[in-house]
């Protein structure tokens, strides 16, 4: 997934089997195809957003190791706090319910819909890159511990950011639920 373009629904499409291909041609079947084509590549998005996350904790490990090592305590806890949300995190965007297209469906959401939906995932996107350069970045430096404490304050600020689009976008999920 490159930074500038996240949309991997032209991928999915044109990755279309024969089979898929012939659902399109059939009256019924076309609009149920392109929902199930939306929602996989919403899957791949995610997962790979996820992957992004899971390197973010590694990285932080990585950190909570050096800082052990070098006897420095003062900060462990913080960057402890920030793994269990890194990885928290990571496990509902991966794990996230991503619905039925089914012929017969209860609750109708249309191609223009779910498109719209995949569209604040690019937002999404952005932010997950920025958790992840966060934690890429980080020095650390044994003889004045305390500088940390800056780059904690920053990964923090970009998971909260990260988190709120992410509730932004599951909002939208449920208003399209409840109408």
């Amino acid at each position: 997934m490159s930074a500038g373009n996240p949309d991997l629904r032209r991928q999915v499409e044109e990755n279309r089997g024969p089979l898929k291909k012939l659902q399109l041609l059939i009256p019924g079947l076309n609009s149920y195809r392109r929902s199930e084509d939306i929602r996989v590549a919403d899957e791949l998005l995610r997962n790979q957003v996820a992957d992004k996350l899971d390197l973010s904790r590694e990285n932080l490990e990585g950190l909570r190791k050096q800082m052990a090592n070098a006897g420095d305590f003062t900060n462990l806890s913080s960057v402890g706090s920030l793994i269990f949300q890194i990885q928290q995190f990571s496990g509902e965007v991966r794990h996230a319910q991503q619905g039925y297209s089914g012929l017969a469906a209860s609750i109708s959401i249309d191609e223009a819909k779910l498109n719209s939906l995949y569209e604040y995932d690019y937002e999404f996107v952005s932010s997950s890159i920025s958790v992840l350069g966060s934690t890429s970045a980080l020095v650390y430096d044994p003889s004045s511990p305390g500088n940390i404490l800056a780059a904690l304050s920053t990964i923090s600020h970009n998971l909260s950011d990260l988190k709120r689009k992410w509730s932004i976008r599951m909002e939208a999920v449920s208003n399209i639920q409840l109408k």
